[in-house]
């Protein structure tokens, strides 16, 4: 090591400088040195892509100079051809030169090439300059996990203001979680300078009923409580990523909080659970207020005399319409109105919702969100006999027989399709599964079709109207997208011609038409692939049948997308 060299000294935050990259890019630290640079290049991704992007654009510039410029060079004279290795042994001679002086030499031999190729080398200098400048200026070193997690708490809820107020400041946040293809919106609040409430994570057995804010505090106190983690602090433009990951068994396995660069405010949150699960959040609004404070009464009202008593004045008018509709919709974006036995009614001044939900879970995080609405009356229940499903057909609690009593008309053809007893199992469970999927879309339509008339829809407020409308349309979508999981029973049937549908011109009308040639189709396709308690129908006429049943529903599902769109215009 040379006397201007200094033995290896990371900054405070415990990352080596350029400088100390560069020369290990070199080879130049002595050993121990070089083995700390080493093996923090080893843990440290941002570091790591510091020193692979240095040694880039130094492996680019030598390929360019060995296969491009100096093949093209003339042969030099035989006297001057070891005149590079004997300045060289000159060099190595003489006493150790420090590291600027060594850069600075190098890039003056630059300059001093033959004149012919005097752009290649301004071309090389250009290159180092504008790897400096990203590494160094628009591309600085990212902060450490601790420090990003701190400074977005600050950020969030900054400490209270040391001169004593009477007024108390509320952070106020909205955000959006998703989860798949289930959306919700919950506002927080808290008071700045105290601790947020609620702001440890409690995972529910429902993604969707997650009740804490999106918060730096929160996500380091899941951090703090992990016995083995892994960090990672990225930049991307004006945004710093802190991904966390652990191997215990935790219900969350991975992390990661996005804040802005500039002020360090979180602005999305993602969570990766054990079954491969992800929870997606996305604030939409934050600000910062005044909390508001009482009216005070006057002192000429404090001393005057009590007036005469008047009529209480009765309590305003629950909105019963807006009520069910927004209870509607929350059962939509938790795919609760899908296989559930649930009956919306209404009292004098409630909506209430009654009936079976299908495990515990799903009752507990229904109870968890409903609740918590003061114009919705629950009155749910898990099934009183274990092993029964609810039957969305006839709305009522049925258990499946153990055999039937004839064989899927299909056994002869699914046994020379499919050789093994597993295969077709798994052929007619995916079978099973879909049909009875997009029966559940059905039901779930007929039910905003009988609920809602166009009288009935007239009385609704716009927002409203248009949330009707997001559930139509989604119904719809999905049970196309269920009903094509039923082409391979299809391309095993001999072809057919039938008569297409008529579309009725009414959407109402038209689902109630898809409502029928959904339920017609789950009946054939357990008549095919599980069998029936029925003989009233062979091969070729079940086959028949379905074919039309299923070619009815896609011209069904294409119009009606149609009719609900010209509806939603008007």
């Amino acid at each position: 090591m040379s006397q201007e060299t200094k033995p290896v000294s990371f900054t405070t935050d415990g990352h080596p400088d350029e400088v100390q990259l560069l020369l290990a890019l070199e080879r130049e630290l002595p050993p121990d040195d070089l083995n700390r640079v080493e093996q923090h290049l080893g843990n440290c991704w941002s570091c790591r892509a510091r020193f692979d992007e240095m040694q880039r654009g130094i492996l680019a510039f030598v390929e360019y100079r060995e296969q491009r410029y100096l093949p093209s060079l003339p042969t030099p004279p035989g006297d001057s051809r070891d005149f590079r290795d004997r300045l060289r042994n000159v060099l190595r001679e003489s006493s150790p030169i420090g590291l600027p002086t060594r850069v600075w030499r190098r890039f003056a031999a630059l300059l001093t090439v033959p004149r012919q190729v005097k752009w290649v080398s301004a071309v090389a200098l250009m290159m180092a300059i504008v790897i400096l400048w990203i590494q160094v200026l628009v591309n600085p070193r990212t902060v450490s996990a601790n420090e990003l997690l701190s400074r977005a708490v600050a950020s969030q809820n900054p400490p209270a203001s040391p001169i004593k107020t009477t007024r108390r400041r509320i952070a106020h946040q909205k955000i959006q979680i998703r989860s798949r293809k289930q959306t919700v919106i919950r506002n927080f609040e808290w008071k700045v300078g105290d601790a947020i409430e609620h702001a440890r994570w409690e995972p529910q057995p429902d993604p969707l009923a997650w009740n804490a804010p999106m918060t730096a505090e929160g996500f380091g106190d899941w951090r703090n409580s992990l016995l083995e983690k892994r960090d990672k602090v990225r930049r991307s433009g004006d945004q710093l990523t802190l991904d966390t990951t652990t191997t215990g068994k935790g219900l969350i396995q991975e992390a990661w909080i996005v804040v802005r660069a500039d002020d360090f405010h979180p602005i999305e949150q993602h969570l990766r659970f054990s079954d491969n699960q992800q929870l997606d959040f996305t604030e939409l609004a934050f600000q910062i207020g005044d909390e508001p404070q009482p009216a005070l009464e006057s002192v000429s009202q404090a001393v005057a005399p009590p007036k005469p008593s008047r009529p209480a004045v009765p309590p305003l008018q629950v909105n019963l319409d807006e009520a069910e509709l927004q209870l509607r919709y929350i059962l939509f974006t938790h795919q609760w109105d899908l296989g559930e036995d649930l009956v919306i009614g209404r009292t004098s001044n409630m909506v209430t919702l009654s009936g079976t939900v299908s495990s515990k879970e799903r009752e507990e995080a229904m109870r968890a969100t409903l609740s918590t609405l003061a114009e919705i009356q629950l009155s749910i229940e898990l099934p009183a006999v274990p092993g029964t499903r609810v039957s969305a057909a006839n709305r009522a609690t049925v258990t499946k027989p153990s055999a039937p009593s004839s064989p899927p008309l299909l056994k002869d053809l699914l046994e020379q399709t499919f050789t093994s007893r597993e295969e077709r199992l798994a052929f007619v469970d995916r079978c099973l599964a879909v049909s009875d999927l997009s029966l559940s879309h059905a039901w779930a339509l007929k039910g905003l079709v009988d609920k809602y008339s166009e009288a009935e829809e007239q009385r609704l407020k716009p927002e409203s109207d248009a949330k009707l409308r997001e559930m139509l349309r989604v119904h719809l979508q999905e049970l196309g997208l269920a009903n094509e999981g039923l082409r391979p029973l299809l391309e095993l049937l001999p072809g057919s011609d039938g008569a297409p549908p008529v579309l009725p011109s009414n959407w109402r009308a038209g689902i109630i038409a898809l409502f029928n040639a959904v339920q017609q189709q789950d009946r054939l396709v357990a008549r095919l692939v599980v069998g029936s308690q029925t003989d009233e129908q062979n091969i070729a006429t079940a086959s028949a049948e379905f074919e039309s049943a299923h070619r009815a529903i896609r011209l069904l599902l294409a119009g009606l997308r149609d009719l609900a769109g010209d509806a939603a215009a008007k």
